[in-house]
């Protein structure tokens, strides 16, 4: 009878390409960080090719403040200043605000960017399950280019209500700029 049922169901059921997928999919934290790296180097060349980032400099902070109810980060504690700012596609439906800061000592790049935290970037645990970003949960992992060579590395945190994703050189680089990011 129970064999029965199930191939009764399994000829008439919905196929796994039929079901429709949910509007709220979860997009591991991994993912935003790559993409993150994307826009930051778009953004190194724009920069070669002569785009002016000053007007929207002079927006971002209001932007962020009237989107967000928060401020984009001030870096320049640690020697970062703004060098070009944007609004970023980081997955389905996924915006959020970025802005590029350059080291002007040293010539190092960190990017911040801020989005609304609604629940969809999850970090993976060691069984790769799922699990939501909470608030005062830290997550950071090394970025690696296309060759697998070290590319930087990425730091992101939550308080509930904004995502902060923060990548920069290397983890040392991540440590020194983390508190500031958040402020």
């Amino acid at each position: 009878m129970a064999i029965g049922f199930a191939v009764v169901v399994g000829v008439t059921g919905p196929r796994l390409r039929e079901r429709q997928p949910s509007t709220q999919q979860d997009l591991p934290v991994g993912e935003v960080a790559v993409a993150v790296a994307r826009h930051q180097m778009q953004s190194a060349i724009d920069m070669r090719q002569g785009r002016s980032a000053a007007a929207a400099l002079e927006r971002m902070d209001r932007l962020a403040t009237d989107t967000m109810g928060h401020a984009m980060p001030d870096l320049s504690e640690a020697g970062y200043v703004p060098e070009d700012a944007r609004i970023v596609e980081l997955g389905p439906d996924m915006h959020a605000l970025m802005v590029v800061y350059r080291d002007a000592a040293a010539g190092d790049v960190a990017s911040v960017v801020l989005l609304p935290d609604d629940g969809r970037v999850v970090r993976l645990d060691g069984f790769g399950r799922a699990l939501p970003l909470a608030p005062g949960d830290e997550w950071d992992d090394a970025l690696a280019d296309d060759r697998g060579d070290p590319a930087g590395a990425a730091w992101a945190t939550t308080d509930g209500r904004i995502l902060h994703v923060l990548l920069a050189r290397d983890r040392a680089t991540l440590a020194r700029l983390a508190p500031l990011a958040v402020r």
